[in-house]
């Protein structure tokens, strides 16, 4: 845990501690306060005189003892929700601070290349195809920047609940041969992908919402299989719907992180040392534009190994 959570915890613990424990004394001092009345009550009744004092002492510990624990009760309930709210304002700054580091290193690297490659193209004695090699990777390495800035966007526009549709006729299958002609060079160029389906399927949908959906998912898969390995792309025409499923070779997803993973900013391990790049926002993504159309998207376990995401939309 970090110092800085763990000490707002620590603090919290002691506060509510000291809390408890003076409630505790004010208890005993009220109890002892009432057996002191109710001896005085008695004392003055020996000696002849009068005083009202109208409980006994069983009476007011009943009546102490019912009104405390009431206001423990609203105390501890108190507690409770400004602890919750402490813990998830802890978990929004972690999610926020791993997200900013992954923007600085999603960032640095195609930066870093493009001014490498503009540097190499001011040199002399280049010839032609040199430099149109080098042209190529800088608008690459800018398409990649193109990128994350739609990643941010779209996510922020999700999030608002602003999201906006351009509805019109489909042929999927057209548009998922574009998508992996662009994957095999951008998005995952050392993996063998393969495109199963019907040879024309038509529906009403945006084109550009699908693109993305498909997109994020190879993207999703290329980061965490091995390099070589399969990532399947599946179209399936169903009687109420059809479903766009990418399953790939890798590890896997463990049970408990699978609904976790279409979070906002989520990421499984530690931002510093995880290996895969990415900015937690490509599931969240999907999830948002696919219910958007309609559908809805769900993961689960490879047969053996490997995950398997399965968008399903409706018939329009």
């Amino acid at each position: 845990m970090p110092r800085t959570p763990r000490r707002t915890y620590l603090f919290f613990a002691a506060l509510t501690g000291y809390i408890l424990l003076q409630f505790a004394w004010w208890a005993v001092l009220l109890v002892r306060k009432e057996n002191e009345s109710a001896a005085l009550a008695m004392q003055v009744k020996i000696l002849g005189g009068t005083m009202d004092h109208s409980l006994d002492a069983s009476q007011a510990m009943r009546m102490i003892v019912g009104e405390g624990s009431v206001f423990l009760v609203l105390l501890l309930g108190v507690l409770f929700l400004t602890f919750r709210a402490i813990r998830r304002d802890l978990a929004l700054a972690a999610t926020q601070r791993n997200f900013l580091l992954a923007v600085t290193h999603e960032l640095r690297t195609p930066i870093a290349a493009i001014k490498l490659q503009l540097q190499t193209l001011s040199r002399s004695g280049l010839d032609d195809a040199q430099r149109e090699m080098l042209r190529n990777q800088a608008l690459m390495e800018a398409e990649r920047l193109n990128v994350l800035a739609e990643k941010v966007l779209l996510s922020t526009s999700a999030e608002d609940g602003v999201l906006t549709l351009d509805l019109k006729q489909v042929d999927v299958m057209e548009l998922m041969r574009s998508v992996l002609e662009r994957a095999k060079v951008q998005i995952a160029p050392e993996h063998e992908l393969m495109l199963n389906g019907p040879d024309r399927l038509d529906v009403l949908s945006d084109p550009q919402a699908l693109r993305s959906i498909a997109d994020n998912l190879i993207e999703n898969a290329a980061k965490y299989a091995p390099v070589g390995t399969r990532i399947g792309i599946e179209v399936v025409k169903g009687q109420e719907g059809w479903r766009l499923v990418v399953s790939d070779e890798g590890p896997g997803i463990p049970a408990p992180e699978q609904e976790r993973v279409f979070e906002k900013f989520y990421r499984g391990g530690n931002e510093e040392t995880r290996r895969t790049k990415g900015t937690g926002l490509g599931l969240y993504i999907v999830q948002r534009l696919t219910q958007r159309l309609g559908g809805a998207v769900v993961v689960r376990q490879g047969p053996g190994h490997g995950a398997i995401f399965a968008a399903s939309f409706p018939d329009r």
